[in-house]
């Protein structure tokens, strides 16, 4: 079984990241695509409650396409680093291929991932563009890592079809201080839990 795994900090999830799974799916031939928050970030970076986060990732998920969410990393209740979580996941689900994904914006700090040689060594890794101008995301890759040549292991997803979100978790949460309009950036799920939850009233 081939499964994808978007990783984040979902805060809040939104119809970017759902975008971006199911593109990953059809276009890779995926089985499953999950969905995983992060417990804590390993870069210290100010999240929501992890059991708010994993509620509303759980208003993306798709059963029929196959779109998933995860609770593995949340349960570990500590700093997630990707290649510790790859490999655990490898030793539980030894007969299924494992990638991990990510956005094309996250290439300037991939360098600075804990072991991130030892991923793309051993694991598919695949990178969605995010920008409209996505060309040569590989000579982005190998200018802010330093490796001379890509290896196979890291897929690019730049082909002209790729439809490109720019929605943003950040975005959404000054809209929501700045008292706009968040329909259509997430699921109508997503904005009833954070009106009712009262989050992101303020950064």
């Amino acid at each position: 079984m081939k499964i994808a795994i978007l990783g984040g900090s979902f805060d809040p999830p939104h119809l970017g990241h759902w975008s971006v799974a199911l593109q990953v799916k059809e276009m890779l031939k995926m089985d499953e695509v999950w969905l995983m928050p992060c417990a804590s970030h390993p870069f210290n970076k100010k999240m929501s409650p992890a059991n708010d986060r994993l509620a509303m990732t759980g208003f993306l998920v798709d059963e029929e396409l196959g779109i998933k969410v995860s609770d593995f990393e949340i349960k570990k209740d500590k700093i997630s680093y990707t290649v510790d979580t790859l490999d655990k996941l490898t030793r539980l689900f030894p007969d299924y291929q494992i990638n991990w994904v990510i956005g094309s914006d996250q290439i300037k700090e991939f360098a600075r991932w804990y072991h991130w040689q030892d991923i793309i060594e051993r694991y598919p890794l695949i990178v969605f563009p995010r920008e409209r101008n996505h060309l040569n995301l590989g000579e982005s890759f190998k200018k802010y890592t330093g490796l001379k040549k890509i290896p196979p292991s890291v897929i690019f997803l730049d082909q002209p079809e790729v439809i490109i979100s720019t929605i943003s978790s950040t975005a959404i949460k000054k809209r929501l201080v700045n008292n706009q309009s968040i329909r259509f950036f997430v699921p109508e799920k997503v904005e009833k839990y954070i009106r009712e939850k009262k989050l992101y009233n303020r950064l």
